[in-house]
């Protein structure tokens, strides 16, 4: 790639950021991108950057930018923040998952997920629970992909395995 067009990628990602300051924060000087709501910064790698394209949402027409790597990374600049495919190779096929997803529906996930297991304490988890700690675990996972640093929300999201795994009933032994 030439440094021309690794210029105007620059400046296409600048530009747009520029028009969602409570989004996507781009520090020019480290040539990285930071979700404002996470708080995460992340390294552009200008160096594996392929293509920086502006499309937009399907149903919404908001518009958004999709960066992709060289080697096979994927990640949008959105009205969201940075919005990024979920990693499922540890955790199986999630059906309701969505393709995308970003820090804030990380968030969501979360404070269900609390919910189901704090509010209910009275109650055993269900499977939606179960499926709610997974879709948290592939979120983590999709984030720590692209390069985010995910430990702090792994070892919360260890503490509640770890309550789900004690309020769950034994698996029946085979006599």
């Amino acid at each position: 790639m030439d440094p021309t067009s690794r210029a105007d990628q620059l400046t296409a990602i600048r530009s747009f950021c520029a028009k969602l300051p409570g989004s996507v924060l781009f520090d020019e000087g480290g040539e990285s991108l930071m979700d404002a709501f996470s708080g995460k910064a992340i390294a552009i790698d200008a160096g594996n950057l392929v293509s920086v394209e502006r499309r937009t949402k399907e149903g919404t027409g908001e518009p958004y930018l999709l960066l992709t790597y060289g080697d096979g990374r994927q990640l949008a600049l959105a009205d969201v923040g940075i919005a990024f495919a979920p990693d499922t190779r540890n955790t199986g096929e999630l059906t309701d998952l969505p393709p995308v997803v970003c820090f804030r529906d990380y968030a969501t996930l979360l404070g269900r997920l609390k919910h189901e297991l704090y509010g209910h304490a009275d109650r055993e988890p269900a499977r939606g629970t179960v499926a709610l700690l997974m879709s948290c675990l592939a979120t983590l996972d999709g984030a720590r992909r692209l390069g985010f640093d995910v430990g702090r929300e792994e070892n919360e999201l260890e503490t509640h395995l770890t309550e789900l795994e004690k309020r769950s009933a034994p698996p029946s032994r085979i006599p």
